[in-house]
């Protein structure tokens, strides 16, 4: 990928379901199959950027489905936005600690019913949050920061963090048990791409466990150690080890990201991006800059996992790289205002990308869209100028044929139509019980009407004290109160 590929590089467009609720849903689903197919599905500029006064965004992420965007800020207060209107902040979760000084939040996770949020501060301080009640279920702290925490999927009760100085730690609010995975033990003799383990006390080796992530299917724990070897842990609540595999790169794993059916995982080093099959651990595609030598700060997938998307480290910068995952080829390089990248995500069901700049504006990517009748009229011809038509001599004649009429009229009605059974379109957000998509509206309390009986404000009362000056020619005071 020595090559920059010009912003209105196109790729082939795959068919592709998505999930809204409702009807949204559907009208969603609908308006892609409308689109011209040979358009890409990229974005391509910066359409919006969200700010909330004083409050400065770090990170961000979204809810499941994409309805909600989470931003966490340097005051340490979280603020929701409902992503369709984005007509302000829809709630801001903040709860400060007389006690204790504000710490930046530096990540995020949202449960899969998108009712709690967990917030990893830099003081090292962790606490999930209620997001309908907006009050804190529960906290605890860490001895250094957490840059990754994680929901459970399959239980929004228990949640991943990875200290930076620790060991990954479960966390399960009810129960208050906190399971440290410690560093896998490797039988000494056993090999990496690298360098063969070595002990000097002989028997095994204990490598240090750096990230943690659940499968985004199955609820298993990814853990990635120093020297990159990659265990599976059945969590149940107990943890059983069921796999390990050795990356070929035997980097250290800092950080994990599964695509949305968990079949690939990605790991980001400084300067690569490598993306690996899930089950085997098999190096698919390694992504890097040969020509600028680009350092990366953030990557991720997009929402079908078709595409790689990598934020760079320069300071300054807000550059924003998209390979595709198949064929490793790079489609395009989004630039942004000239403030550098802290975090990007990509929306679960859109063409669109959310980003942190470190002025801590939230800046939002879309795509260019224009007008396409043909989408809509398959017939439809637009021109570029006008053009003499010439119509042919019976193409506008009526000619009645009775006996095609009634044939078609039979077929119809030879066959049987279900009106009662229900087929829900294809998603790819199954609907989950007690599952909060929309923040709800609260009005704002109108002020008490006034007393009809009551005397206006600006009328003297009895109980006011008025004096009144009255000057003589003599300059003697007199006052009604002697």
């Amino acid at each position: 990928n020595q090559g920059r590929c010009p912003p209105t590089a196109t790729v082939e467009r795959e068919g592709r379901e998505s999930g809204a609720p409702g009807q949204e849903e559907s009208a969603e689903a609908m308006n892609k199959e409308l689109l011209d197919p040979s358009e890409n599905d990229i974005p391509e500029l910066v359409v919006e950027e969200l700010q909330a006064g004083y409050r400065q965004a770090r990170c961000l992420a979204f809810n499941r489905r994409g309805t909600l965007l989470a931003t966490g800020c340097h005051d340490g207060s979280c603020i929701l936005w409902d992503f369709d209107t984005r007509a302000g902040p829809a709630k801001i979760l903040h709860e400060k600690d007389p006690l204790e000084s504000s710490s930046p939040v530096v990540a995020l996770s949202w449960s899969h019913h998108s009712r709690r949020l967990v917030t990893a501060e830099e003081k090292g301080r962790v606490r999930m949050w209620d997001v309908e009640k907006g009050v804190i279920v529960y906290a605890t702290r860490f001895d250094s920061v957490s840059l990754t925490v994680q929901v459970n999927p399959k239980d929004p009760n228990v949640f991943l963090a990875c200290p930076n100085q620790g060991e990954p730690v479960i966390v399960d609010i009810e129960s208050g048990l906190q399971l440290e995975i410690t560093g896998s033990q490797v039988p000494e003799g056993t090999v990496t791409p690298a360098a063969p383990a070595k002990s000097s006390k002989g028997g095994v080796e204990l490598q240090r466990n750096y990230s943690a992530c659940f499968h985004s299917e199955e609820g298993q724990v990814y853990v990635g150690s120093s020297k990159g070897v990659v265990s599976m842990w059945e969590y149940t609540p107990a943890l059983q080890q069921i796999n390990k595999f050795n990356l070929p790169s035997a980097t250290a794993v800092r950080n994990f990201q599964f695509t949305r059916d968990g079949q690939y995982f990605l790991v980001a080093d400084i300067g690569r991006i490598r993306v690996y099959e899930s089950k085997e651990g098999t190096l698919e595609r390694e992504f890097v800059d040969l020509v600028n030598r680009t350092q990366w700060r953030k990557c991720g997938f997009s929402s079908e996992g078709t595409y790689v998307l990598g934020a760079t480290a320069e300071k300054g910068e807000h550059h924003i790289y998209v390979w595709n995952r198949e064929n490793g080829q790079l489609l395009v390089r989004l630039e942004g205002p000239k403030e550098s990248i802290l975090d990007l995500h990509w929306h679960p069901s859109r063409p669109m990308i959310a980003s942190t700049s470190h002025l801590g504006k939230v800046i939002i990517w879309s795509k260019r869209y224009s007008e396409n009748y043909t989408a809509f009229a398959p017939n439809f011809t637009q021109l570029e100028e006008n053009e003499e038509y010439v119509e042919r001599e019976d193409e506008f004649d009526i000619i009645e044929d009775h006996s095609a009429k009634l044939k078609q009229k039979e077929e119809d009605e030879s066959g049987d139509v279900d009106i009662t059974t229900y087929e829900p379109p294809p998603t790819a957000f199954p609907d989950i019980e007690d599952e909060l998509i929309f923040l709800p509206a609260v009005p704002e309390r109108d002020p008490p009407l006034a007393d009809p009986d009551a005397p206006p404000t600006d009328d003297p009362t009895p109980d006011a004290k008025i004096r009144t000056r009255v000057f003589t020619r003599g300059g003697v005071e007199i006052t009604p109160e002697g």
